[in-house]
């Protein structure tokens, strides 16, 4: 009969098990699995990339909004920059950092927090509601903000430790010509991520001006890995750099030119410099962003 097919038609056909498929052979999963291996080796430094791109843009605008502080704290205080205590007798190139975080008062009498704290001259902007202390920390690192669990004006300082993550402008000098005021040049750095110090694979002493970025890269912040840094300029621009000498005449921003002022001689701006803690500007535009990373990490 037409369209039926016999038992014997049937013997002639080689059927095929239903629902069988072939699998992956061997030699074809390695190559599955080469290609997975490729897209993670492109795809991750991509995103990791982009993660990190988008934290500088939220760390340099911290550094806007600091600025914003810093400059409604120069039309209240005689366009001077944040300054605790001065001793001009017994430390007049030299600072302390992260004293007397408890105390109420960082000018009062027999205050906890010592002349020439460096880090209570920027809490300041904090203790006169000027900033919040969420924005004292880069995005890129793995410090966290202080949660304040008292007034701000009953705190005489950062806690070391954690909570800030930038170098400011060291503002305790006997150098020559040297102020903290609104006379700075434009490019004087008032403020940027945090200043590495020496250790740690890191030495802001050792390259010199011109060289090449792996080197200059030990000199860099530890923020965004030796990769540069975010600065603040005493014009209020904020820029991502990739070298620390990026100062007045190319003054490296993380160390001082000299131990002590220099006497009237005209200074080498961009020389390598020195970086200890308690040291200050040797000369009148000379940054010397402190504390160091050292310092805060206590």
């Amino acid at each position: 009969m037409s369209g039926c097919v016999t038992e014997t038609g049937l013997r002639g056909r080689a059927l095929k098990p239903v629902g069988s498929r072939r699998g992956f052979t061997l030699p074809e999963l390695f190559v599955v699995v080469g290609i997975v291996l490729v897209l993670v080796a492109i795809l991750v430094p991509y995103l990791v990339t982009v993660r990190e791109t988008e934290r500088r843009a939220r760390c340099a605008n911290n550094l806007r909004q600091i600025q914003g502080a810093l400059s409604a704290y120069l039309r209240q205080n005689n366009n001077s920059y944040p300054r605790v205590v001065y001793d001009e007798v017994g430390n007049p190139n030299g600072y302390t950092a992260f004293t007397g975080a408890r105390d109420a008062d960082p000018f009062g009498v027999g205050s906890a927090v010592k002349p020439n704290d460096v880090t209570a001259s920027l809490w300041l902007l904090v203790r006169q509601g000027l900033a919040r202390p969420s924005i004292f920390v880069c995005p890129s690192t793995n410090q966290i903000a202080e949660e304040l669990k008292e007034s701000a004006d009953k705190r005489g300082n950062f806690l070391a430790g954690g909570g800030l993550s930038y170098s400011y402008a060291q503002p305790f000098s006997a150098a020559l010509g040297y102020r903290v005021d609104d006379s700075r040049p434009s490019t004087f750095i008032v403020l940027a991520d945090m200043n590495p110090g020496v250790g740690g694979g890191f030495d802001v002493t050792r390259p010199q001006v011109h060289d090449v970025p792996l080197t200059l890269s030990v000199a860099n912040s530890r923020n965004h890995g030796g990769a540069g840094q975010n600065v603040l300029s005493a014009a209020g621009d904020v820029t991502f750099v990739a070298t620390p000498f990026c100062g007045v005449g190319g003054d490296n921003i993380y160390t001082t030119l000299r131990r002590a002022p220099l006497t009237g001689e005209k200074p080498l701006a961009n020389g390598p410099g020195v970086c200890e803690p308690n040291l200050g500007p040797a000369w009148a535009y000379d940054s010397y962003l402190v504390p160091l990373a050292t310092e805060a990490s206590r």
